[in-house]
């Protein structure tokens, strides 16, 4: 039986409410992330600046960041180093991602079936976490969802650049004519930002139904990608529904727990600056951890909803009588 969406937003929300677990290995995750990110970025570039005469401190004003640009642009190994760096970093960083989320994934799919196709009953018919499942899921499919990610985020930046080189292309050829180029380049760039929004949302759907669609089948990469692809398609009111919902949550959250940070614009009011930002460090500090941590739930919701849909897809799919 076909659920509405409310049915399949309240599985996903009691699934996600009783595997909390989950929202904390993924508040870890973001924790271990940011930290990777900042060590790799200062290591990277924080030698580099030194090794032709800056220091980040000097690099505040705009004439200041043009500046730099252009000699870094006249030292390209620099730049090559850069973006191997750049690169190697993004690579490790999905690689973790997809660890958690192959491991959440299993977790999340074994619930929603053991709480079984009734639409009704105890929550705690959802409870599946354990550190052993979340492991055995982790490290039976992460090169699967690193592949997943890979793939379709892959296509979205191929989409992405449609726009893109188009505008540079012709600002280049136009930039003896400054208004021209000026008004073209703004266009492409508004172009771009509203096709960022759209195919972020569609390849976000995607690769959320394929990980869960590996959870319930052990498919491939390819296979996951192409059936999530054809029962998005069979199904498209559902996937968007579930998706637009928790974006709206994220953003309406995120915009609730950056409020802690406004605190600190008091200081600038009270010509007070350094003595008001010491006193709300720990507030601004527990809003980031709080921001954190509704993402995380919010992603948590997110999976535990499209692992309901898989998981009702097989369902229905076994339950199908057989031609002839």
């Amino acid at each position: 039986m076909k659920r509405g969406i409310l049915d399949t937003l309240r599985r996903g929300l009691d699934n996600a409410l009783v595997n909390w677990g989950l929202i904390i290995v993924r508040l870890v995750e973001v924790v271990v992330l940011v930290a990777i990110t900042i060590a790799a970025v200062l290591a990277m570039v924080v030698p580099i600046l030194l090794s032709i005469g800056l220091r980040m401190a000097d690099i505040t004003t705009p004439d200041q960041i043009e500046s730099t640009m252009l000699t870094l642009l006249e030292r390209w190994s620099l730049l090559v180093f850069i973006f191997l760096g750049l690169l190697l970093l993004t690579i490790v960083l999905v690689a973790l991602h997809s660890v958690v989320d192959a491991g959440c994934a299993r977790v999340q799919v074994d619930a929603d079936r053991m709480a079984g196709p009734a639409v009704d009953g105890p929550r705690s018919r959802y409870h599946a976490f354990s550190m052993a499942r979340w492991w055995a899921g982790a490290r039976d499919g992460w090169r699967t969802v690193f592949w997943i990610y890979n793939f379709a985020w892959g296509l979205a930046g191929l989409i992405l650049l449609l726009p893109l080189l188009p505008t540079l292309a012709l600002t280049i050829v136009l930039r003896e004519n400054e208004p021209m180029a000026i008004g073209i380049g703004c266009l492409g760039l508004a172009v771009s930002l509203l096709l960022l929004i759209v195919v972020g949302v569609v390849t976000n759907i995607w690769t959320n139904r394929a990980i869960a669609d590996w959870a319930v089948a052990r498919k491939g990469a390819a296979a996951a990608l192409s059936g999530a692809w054809a029962a998005i398609k069979a199904d498209l009111g559902r996937h968007v529904v579930i998706a637009v919902a928790m974006v709206v949550l994220a953003i309406a959250g995120s915009t609730f727990f950056s409020s802690f940070s406004y605190f600190a614009a008091f200081g600038e009011m009270m010509h007070q600056t350094s003595v008001i930002n010491f006193f709300t460090i720990p507030l601004r500090l527990l809003g980031t951890l709080a921001n954190w941590g509704f993402s995380s739930f919010v992603a948590s919701w997110i999976l535990g909803a499209y692992a309901a849909l898989a998981v009702e897809n097989v369902g229905r799919a076994s339950a199908r009588p057989e031609a002839g």
